[in-house]
This record gives C-alpha cells, structure tokens and sequence, in this order.
C-alpha cells in the first residue's frame, strides 16, 4: 500500500509539472492611483488587496503606481480614534488593470456610503522635441453641481462657447493639448460666465506631461469656497488657491515677558492690524499679502516703542497663526499652521505649549470623574515652543490634565472637555503668576 500510495504522488507531481498554469498571466502595466474628494472623512489607507499604497486626507491624491494587467480588489480603510481601535474597511473597489493605460478612482460623495468613479485613459507617450502638456479637468465638488471650467492666458475673461469644458460632479473631461506657459482656471456655473466661482493665479506649466486638474470643495483651512488642484502622471501635486481671497493671520498672546502689544503689519508702522494685544488674548484672522510679510508689535499706543520685528513669507490661501512666546529666554513669533478641518468620525484637540516654567509637560485625557493614577498619558514630554500633535477622540465627556513629564505631578487641570464628531478644538498652555501651576485656555475657531 504505501508503494502504490507513492506511486500515485509522483505520477501526480509529473503530471502538474507537464500542464500549464492555471494561474493569470500578465502581457503589460497599467497605473492606478486614487483621490480623496470626501470633506469631512478621516486619512484614507488605499490598498491593493491587503497591501496599504498610501494614505490620502481630503484633497490629497497617492503616487500612480504601476501594476500587472490583471484583476484587482482595492480597498479602502481609515483608523478610528483610539490606541487599541481596529482599522476599518468601508469600501472596495474591484478592478481589472488594463495595459498602458492609466486608471484614477475619485472617492466622492458621504463617507458612510461612498462614490468610488474610476477614469481611464491611455497614458502618454511625449517626445523629447514635445512642447505641450496634455490637460484633463474634473469636478469633485458635488456642492457646486455641474460647471464650465475655462482654461486661458492671463486676463482673458471668461465667455460662453469658449470653456474647455462642463462637467458634473463625478465627471472627467477629455484630453487638450497646451503650450508651456502660464495658464488661469476659472470656474463658472454651467452657462454663467459673469458669475466666477474660482479664478487661480496664472501658474507655470512645463511639457511633456499629464496633468489632472480637480476641482474641490474648501474646507475650513481654505480661505476660499472653492480651490483646486493639479496632478501629473509622475506624482507631483500643485495647489490652486482662489486668487481673489487673501491668506490670514491669527495673532495669540503667550508670554508675560510681553506687555500689551499693537500689531503692524508693515516697517513704518502706519497700519495698525491688532490693537490693544494682552497676554492670553487672541486676534481674529487677518486678511494679510501674498509674499514677504512685515510684522512690527509694539508697546500699546507707542509706535516709538518696537517690542519685535519679524518677516514671514506668505502663501496664497493659507491660514496660520502667530504665537509670542518665549521658549529659550527670547521672545519669538512662532508661525504655524494650525489643521481646521472638521472630520466626521472623530472630534480634534491640539494645543500650543508656551508655559515655558515647565521644560516637559506631559497630557492625561481620562473620561469625566476618572483619576490619572492608573491611566496612561496620551502625549509625553512636550516642550516649550511646540505645537502638540493633534489628539484623535470619541464624542464624549473627558477631563484634561497637564503634568510634569514622568511625573503624576498636577500643574493645571482637570479641564472639562464635553466633546463632539466633527468638533476641532484649540487651546494654548500658559504661564500663571503661581509658577508652580500652568494655565490652559480654550480659542475658539474665528
């Protein structure tokens, strides 16, 4: 018997070996890549099978990778809030790669049940001697409904029959060949070109490439209600902010050592921007330039008294804020972006550290009532200067204390934070006159 038994294996295993594959065989590649155009979703984790490719927050697209011709499932997946929560996958997508051709999933619409539309088209070959780019436009701002996108040299204005095309949401346009240049988008309601939704600054683009342009909803970091965005076949990403709006600065008091200031925002002090500044106050946002940007502070009333001078370099479209604090016995205008966006499975809190009484400070966030003695801090050893990482929560009551870093040693809290999806909250860690206890202060969103 087991003579005969390993007879019947080899006899077997030669005949496995004689016959051909059942397995796919590829003959070429295609490139995938993906966009998120969801406003409020978490980080989306992009995988082919079970294999992570990148993660995209809103507006942001994963690098085109190449892959077999063959049948794929991508999956989607984002990481709840919480140090022991599960990753979860809330969509699928299945796909059979084609040859020579590129393949763009734009994830659109409500994130508990989204849109996932594919966009194929053949990828580009360009010559060395090619001077033009290839151009496709798209709408991924379901809000705006469908529009005519104009596509033109600087200081052309918009006029109907000369758009370079009107897409819906969800949609793709096809291909347009450009010469290098400087180029303006614009963005109008379908058939109303008086009325401009966005208008881009005129930006450089070079050859011999393809590039995606999407147009996207803003969110609470955009100055504008409408901004977009190009991608190119190589993975580069280029940010169109509405010209029309300008950036701002937020302008926070964090350090004694600084009395009540006045805020100017160029050098001969003649245009006051923030007046009567005390410490722990907080300005608006500022509608501020595009480019170098001097700020003078000054003793309040006094503009004989120069306080501090500093320059910042402005970009369009952007929001930061301004900490006067002094970390290292000099005082500095610390300038940072701060992430607004309102995301819908989780409430945000980040705070700025400028309680420089206390080298390292540590941050317990237990539920409402619940001592620290047997919980874990949920950010260790922060110092002076530093804007903390963003804290991921669930809706919820907590209470918020600050420590001496290694140490259970309480120096402000407990803090009542009564929190909800969608919430973002900012606060600021300051000095009090007692230099044993810090004080924490909430600043409310403008």
């Amino acid at each position: 018997m087991m003579r005969t038994a390993l007879t019947l294996v080899a006899a077997l295993a030669v005949v496995a070996c004689s016959s051909d594959s059942s397995l796919p065989v590829a003959s070429g590649k295609g490139s995938v890549m993906a966009i998120n155009a969801i406003p409020t979703s978490p980080e989306m984790g992009f995988l082919i099978e079970e294999t992570l490719l990148g993660g995209m927050v809103y507006k942001v697209a994963t690098a085109p990778r190449d892959w077999d011709d063959l049948d794929y499932l991508f999956n989607f997946e984002y990481q709840p809030p919480g140090i022991l929560a599960e990753r979860v996958r809330f969509a699928t997508q299945p796909l059979k790669v084609k040859v020579d051709t590129a393949h763009t999933m734009l994830v659109w619409g409500d994130f508990n049940a989204p849109t996932i539309t594919v966009w194929e088209w053949p990828e580009r070959e360009f010559n060395e001697n090619d001077t033009v780019f290839e151009l496709r436009v798209s709408n991924g701002a379901p809000g705006l409904g469908t529009v005519d996108i104009y596509f033109a040299e600087e200081g052309v204005p918009p006029v109907l029959g000369q758009q370079l095309a009107t897409v819906a949401p969800g949609e793709v346009s096809g291909p347009t060949d450009f010469e290098t240049g400087e180029w303006v988008v614009t963005i109008t309601p379908e058939g109303d070109p008086s009325t401009v939704l966005y208008q881009s600054s005129a930006a450089l683009i070079f050859s011999r490439q393809s590039e995606l342009l999407v147009v996207f909803e803003s969110d609470a970091n955009d100055t504008a209600p409408v901004t977009a965005r190009r991608f190119n076949n190589l993975g580069a990403t280029v940010v169109l902010p509405d010209i029309r709006f300008p950036p701002t600065r937020r302008f926070i008091h964090g350090t004694m050592d600084l009395e009540t200031v006045d805020i100017y925002d160029d050098e001969a002090v003649s245009n006051r921007i923030v007046a009567g500044l005390s410490f722990g106050e907080f300005s608006g946002d500022i509608d501020v330039a595009v480019g170098d940007l001097p700020i003078t502070v000054t003793a309040e009333n006094n503009t004989g008294s120069i306080l501090f001078e500093s320059t910042y370099s402005v970009i369009a479209g952007t929001r930061f804020n301004t900490y006067y604090n002094t970390p290292v016995d000099s005082l500095l205008g610390t300038a940072l972006f701060v992430n607004r966006r309102s995301i819908e499975t989780e409430a945000r809190l980040t705070w700025f550290h400028s309680a420089d009484n206390f080298e390292l400070v540590d941050v317990y966030i237990v539920d409402r009532g619940e001592s620290i003695a047997d919980a874990l801090p949920r950010l260790l050893s922060l110092s002076p200067g530093i804007l903390a990482p963003d804290l991921r929560l669930l809706a919820g009551s907590y209470d918020m204390y600050f420590t001496t870093a290694g140490e259970e040693t309480i120096l402000e809290g407990p803090i009542a934070l009564d929190l909800e999806l969608g919430d973002v909250v900012e606060g600021i860690l300051l000095n009090r006159v007692d230099p044993t206890l810090a004080d924490f202060r909430l600043i409310p969103l403008p």
